[in-house]
């Protein structure tokens, strides 16, 4: 029994690792274009890419490795059925039922290590991912007041023009801006300005000095002219979200800590996710269920169909929570008994398990 059950292993490990590639793949190269383009918007530095690309594929093995290991063990029973290798365990006094304590065990090793992927390592690299495009947004705010080029204001609909920048005082001078805010056209022309940041909040200003602010429409009369000896311009709220950490972002400890709804919601996800990967490991063994005619992949769009109809109950759940239409000791767990119950009824409808049961009802009862 020993050898079969290290004959299984392997054949699920085998089809964990191309299903693995493929899936983290595909979620690698959207990841990659989305940085790129920001990179290219110059929102994002080019030498962190690779960097983010590395914290944010540990977030996305948290989606990626619960379904891998799902199709992975429906496709290496599918096969052992394909294979006609089914019948022959049947054949030498292996029973289904008994194939069935190698996987649990398994898929109860595979849920703690994704345990740790989504309790602690994932939203540690989330809050990693946010503090460098932070640094990377802060660093695109200073290349904007350089000299000599009509650049793009982040986070407003504009253009900023610094004609000079001094060394030697950190003055800037001919300054010009346009900017869009509310349907309103502004022009901003400044002799001198300066940079500056608050201590408390962190916000950086660019402070103008001795200008002019005209605001209207293009092409109507109706304009205002303000002359101004300083006038301010937010730059960036980096200081107000560098104190404020989304729950995605925060540790399981602080969000079971809070109590808040939207914690609560974050955490019952985390913990669903394993979940999630044992439940569906278990459900993929009578799921995998086909004959030699029909092949290996027979049964992978129900699969598919199962896991989306499993993790969009979970999302409702979750708003659910948020919106505290939901009481947090039903929380998304309801989802999980519905799912084991179904994995539950497809075991008690195998072959062997009818015979089993048939039998104990069969058995004359002993005077």
């Amino acid at each position: 029994m020993l050898i079969i059950n290290k004959y299984l292993i392997k054949e699920i490990f085998t089809s964990l690792l191309g299903v693995a590639a493929v899936l983290f793949l595909i979620f690698f190269s959207g990841q990659l274009v989305g940085l790129y383009t920001k990179a290219a918007a110059g929102n994002l530095q080019v030498d962190t890419i690779m960097i983010l690309l590395g914290l944010k594929s540990i977030s996305n093995l948290v989606f990626v490795l619960p379904l891998a290991f799902y199709l992975a063990v429906l496709l290496a029973f599918s096969r052992l059925y394909r294979d006609n290798e089914m019948v022959v365990l049947l054949a030498c006094g292996i029973g289904q039922t008994r194939l069935i304590m190698p996987v649990l065990r398994l898929a109860l090793l595979f849920g703690t290590m994704i345990g740790i992927l989504s309790l602690y390592l994932a939203p540690w690299a989330d809050d990693k991912s946010r503090q460098l495009v932070q640094q990377a947004e802060s660093t695109t705010d200073v290349q904007m007041l350089s000299a000599g080029r009509f650049r793009e204001i982040p986070g407003s609909k504009g253009v900023i023009y610094i004609e000079e920048t001094k060394e030697d005082d950190g003055k800037l001078r001919n300054i010009f801006i346009q900017r869009t805010e509310d349907k309103t056209n502004s022009l901003i022309a400044s002799a001198t300005g300066y940079q500056m940041q608050e201590e408390q909040s962190g916000i950086r200003y660019l402070v103008l000095e001795n200008g002019f602010r005209y605001e209207g429409q293009p092409g109507t009369e109706d304009y205002v002219v303000i002359r101004f000896k300083k006038h301010g311009m937010r730059l960036t709220d980096q200081g107000l979200l560098s104190k404020h950490k989304r729950y995605k972002e925060k540790s399981s400890l602080s969000l079971w800590q809070s109590g808040t709804r939207f914690d609560i919601a974050e955490l019952q996800w985390r913990v669903s996710t394993v979940l999630l990967s044992i439940i569906l490991a278990i459900l993929a063994i009578p799921l995998s269920k086909t004959s030699a005619r029909q092949g290996r992949y027979t049964k992978l769009g129900l699969a598919l169909l199962i896991y989306i109809i499993y993790t969009n109950l979970l999302n409702v759940s979750r708003v659910w929570i948020e919106k505290n239409e939901i009481s947090y000791a039903i929380g998304m767990w309801w989802v999980h008994v519905v799912m084991l119950f179904m994995a539950i009824s497809l075991f008690l409808s195998w072959p062997s398990l009818k015979h089993i049961f048939s039998r104990h009802k069969q058995r004359p009862a002993t005077s």
